[in-house]
């Protein structure tokens, strides 16, 4: 029967908020030191392709006044020199000296020219500042000339002694550096990541625990497998198995417990086939499969696991085979059930594979030959485990659901956004078929619940095998 799925948006706290964007930022960190390269490469050169070096040419002087009025001619020495550098700007934007100027030197513009007296004293500082250095030090020189007849009408005559010429300047002013184009350009783009950061760990959430996963799909979590090293993208084919020895990281005891909750669940509902799905790819719906039917067949129940992602086909490649002929090959006629009926591992372990990828598998999981084997097989087995391809990413899961009594569905923690896990969730229920609940997967120890890595021997595995063990138990 259809469930109804918890759409309100989850309540954010700060803790949460920081290891969102933590995780995001591990996430995301080529993406950040690739921006920051960007932005501060195109300041940098654009600082290059803009970068006009500038040189300045000074002079300072005394001033001493001519025929004072005054009773103290210091006073009045330092007074015009103030005078003089308060009134250059006017007497410079007025025209009449830069057109002296220009006049005398025959140029068309006039350079940046500036005036400044040195507080309490007569000293008087001329700077010319000019992209030629030679041009620089012409204007000073014809300013020197010009600028104490110009400014005789404000602060009468005066007579200027030169105290240092700095010559035609051999550096300029403003060195080419780089240094403020990567500040900006770490800013400027650590911000813009700092937000790409938070864009996407809103837009992306994911599940990270059960008492989410619950009350994201109002579904029960009849399991959490935990993630077992060794197992990566480098042999994506292959995937934890069941095993009677090693549990280093619990895993055989987590599969166990998902087998007697499965089983139970399945009881109630006298159900017999069972399909395994996932939102997306990648989230671990094989491991699922061929362990929980591994797990059933270690307890003697004879158990068909088939392969019906026949776009992508997995299940050999996960107990380690290569692949051989499968259910596409005999839902085209061109072999028999017996044929590909493989025994695995375990006198009641029964695997049919995927056999030759398909693009278009609906035709072929439409066809009668399909539903002559799962009535063959209804007959033969206890338990039929079907692994599907992912059901918010393509059709074929759902057409599955015709063939199967009920369905259960894997989720990876910290991996699929909220919002593909309930359009999962509503393609399996748009089949009508009871989803039983679901499994998180490759899961990893919770922080502060154990001074031990994973799942291992002791601290949070030996208080956690003893509530499965107890479990088991009581349902076996």
């Amino acid at each position: 029967m259809n469930r109804e799925l918890e759409t309100s948006t989850p309540k954010i706290d700060l803790f949460e908020l920081m290891n969102g964007m933590i995780k995001t930022m591990k996430h995301l960190w080529l993406t950040g030191f690739l921006l920051v390269f960007a932005l501060t490469l195109g300041l940098s050169v654009r600082t290059f392709v803009s970068y006009t070096p500038m040189y300045q040419a000074s002079a300072s002087f005394t001033v001493r006044v001519s025929n004072p009025f005054y009773a103290s001619t210091a006073y009045y020495n330092t007074s015009a020199a103030e005078q003089m550098a308060k009134t250059f700007p006017y007497i410079l934007t007025s025209g009449v000296l830069s057109e002296k100027v220009e006049e005398e030197l025959g140029i068309s513009y006039m350079p940046s020219v500036s005036a400044t007296a040195l507080g309490n004293t007569n000293i008087f500082t001329l700077n010319v500042t000019s992209s030629d250095p030679k041009l620089a030090y012409q204007v000073l020189q014809c300013v020197m000339e010009i600028y104490p007849s110009v400014s005789e009408f404000v602060v009468g005559s005066t007579t200027l002694t030169l105290l240092n010429d700095s010559g035609i300047p051999q550096h300029p002013i403003n060195p080419l550096s780089y240094t403020s184009s990567f500040m900006k350009g770490i800013v400027l783009g650590g911000g813009i990541w700092l937000c790409i950061c938070l864009f996407y760990w809103f837009t992306h959430q994911t599940i990270m625990d059960e008492e989410e996963l619950g009350k994201l799909v109002n579904l029960p979590c009849l399991g959490r497998l935990p993630k077992v090293r060794g197992f990566n993208k480098k042999n994506s084919d292959h995937c934890p198995v069941l095993s009677e020895h090693n549990d280093k990281f619990g895993f055989n005891e987590s599969v166990r417990l998902l087998r007697v909750r499965v089983e139970k669940a399945m009881e109630k509902h006298n159900a017999k086939v069972l399909l395994v799905s996932s939102t997306i790819a990648n989230e671990g719906k094989t491991t699922i499969s061929m362990n929980l039917a591994t797990a059933l067949a270690q307890k003697g129940k004879k158990t068909l696991l088939i392969d019906c992602d026949l776009r992508n086909p997995s299940v050999a490649g996960a107990f380690g085979m290569s692949e051989e002929i499968g259910l596409s090959d005999y839902l085209r006629g061109e072999q028999t059930i017996k044929s590909v009926l493989k025994r695995i591992n375990y006198e009641n372990l029964f695997v049919v594979f995927g056999g030759k990828p398909v693009s278009n598998p609906e035709d072929l999981l439409n066809r009668v030959q399909m539903q002559e084997m799962m009535k063959a097989a209804r007959v033969t087995f206890d338990y039929i485990i079907l692994d599907t391809p992912p059901c918010a990413l393509l059709s074929d899961a759902s057409e599955i659901c015709a063939l199967a009594d009920c369905a259960l569905l894997t989720v990876r923690q910290d991996f699929a956004c909220k919002d593909q896990i309930l359009e999962g969730v509503q393609i399996l229920n748009d089949a009508e078929r009871p989803i039983l609940g679901c499994v998180l997967n490759m899961t990893k120890p919770k922080i502060g619940k154990s001074s031990y890595s994973y799942y291992g021997y002791y601290g949070q595995y030996g208080a956690r095998k003893q509530t499965q063990d107890k479990e088991v138990k009581e349902y076996a």
